[in-house]
């Protein structure tokens, strides 16, 4: 049967979307910025499939909040859901992928993309980008549309040279934010008291929440841990007073 292929790059990493339905690529083709003719780093073979191990899928929508299971299997990692199932090997670059008839690809893609993303010092963080003179601002936890900022799921790396924000196609809006990302300068963090600094322990306490954790193995919590630290101590953060109701969906362990 013919396979339909599509290529998206997610902060650098290009992952390429096999499957014998359009599907995927319907989402792939969303947000057509991070279309990609570059060599893939990731093949992800997807197959729809009615029935798993002879029992039905679990009947559940593509909104509802999607916090994967993740367990090891010899040298593959498997992730479930209730409507997804899939084996990856995140050292070959290699995922197979099993989903129930009719469900988007979205939220299985940011679980993936999430976890080869911490293979390189980079989280998955819910939030809008504010860019001025070719350095950005993150805000998290700001409720509703925030005009002129891009807004959604943005991948946020922390390395010698400071945090760098970049967009992913899982934005809401993308607005000016580009694929080669700016360097962030400050934090905006959700809390009581706003205009006051927050310490190191309850800014981490307070970008837990709004980070998309796919691996709740302990290995990988201490890695989130350990990144998220090293973002607030980076970066000067202050409250804004605000919470976001997306954030329930994704809080951490």
């Amino acid at each position: 049967m013919t396979r339909h292929t599509d290529r998206v790059d997610v902060a650098g990493i290009v992952f390429e979307l096999s499957c014998p339905f359009p599907k995927p690529g319907f989402w792939a083709r969303r947000q057509p910025a991070f279309i990609s003719r570059r060599r893939p780093d990731v093949t992800v073979r997807i197959d729809y499939e009615e029935r798993l191990e002879r029992r039905p899928w679990r009947s559940i929508g593509d909104t509802v909040a999607d916090a994967p299971s993740v367990r090891r299997r010899g040298r593959r990692l498997v992730v479930s859901t209730g409507y997804y199932r899939a084996s990856v090997d995140v050292a070959r670059g290699r995922a197979a992928v099993r989903i129930a008839a009719g469900f988007d690809v979205a939220a299985l893609m940011r679980t993936l993309a999430a976890l080869w993303l911490a293979e390189r010092a980079t989280l998955l963080l819910r939030a809008a980008c504010f860019e001025s003179a070719g350095a950005a601002t993150l805000a998290c936890g700001l409720p509703g549309s925030v005009p002129s900022a891009s807004l959604g799921w943005l991948a946020v790396t922390i390395g010698d040279d400071g945090v760098l924000v970049r967009p992913t196609p899982f934005l809401d809006r993308l607005g000016p934010l580009r694929a080669r990302g700016r360097r962030v300068t400050a934090l905006w963090l959700p809390g009581s008291r706003e205009g006051q600094p927050p310490g190191p322990a309850e800014a981490l306490r307070a970008l837990l929440p709004s980070i998309w954790h796919a691996d709740r193995r302990r290995a990988a919590v201490e890695r989130t841990l350990d990144l998220a630290t090293r973002i607030v101590t980076a970066l000067p953060c202050r409250r804004i007073g605000a919470t976001d109701g997306m954030c329930d969906e994704v809080a951490v362990g």
